[in-house]
């Protein structure tokens, strides 16, 4: 079954559930970023949210700079944003606040 690409409201509504998520609404990508203490924190935190992901079956964009991770999310069947995005955005900050939340350096801006 094809996901359903969400409309402006829904999305907004998605947005406004999840913590410090960004909307970048011109291309319908929800992202977020953080900042871990050591290089292989940030890779643990790599392999664990691509375990979620590849459970969803649904696989998002990351990029890693040294122990910055940046997650991008959309759903390429619809291009744009589903439910989809918005349930692997929330297990993923769960994910966060369960295993990685005291090894977060928050001292650092996220990257741009």
């Amino acid at each position: 079954m094809r996901a359903e690409k969400l409309n402006a409201a829904h999305i907004q509504d998605g947005v406004a559930k999840l913590d410090a998520w960004t909307l970048d609404a011109v291309n319908q990508i929800i992202e977020k970023t953080w900042t871990f203490d050591s290089f292989p924190t940030a890779m643990a935190f790599f392999a664990q949210a691509g375990a979620l992901a590849e459970r969803l079956d649904h696989h998002p964009e990351f990029l890693s700079t040294y122990t910055r991770m940046r997650v991008r999310l959309w759903t390429h069947d619809v291009n744009g944003l589903t439910r989809l995005d918005f349930e692997l955005a929330a297990a993923i900050d769960a994910l966060v606040r369960t295993e990685f939340s005291a090894r977060l350096n928050n001292t650092e801006p996220p990257c741009a």
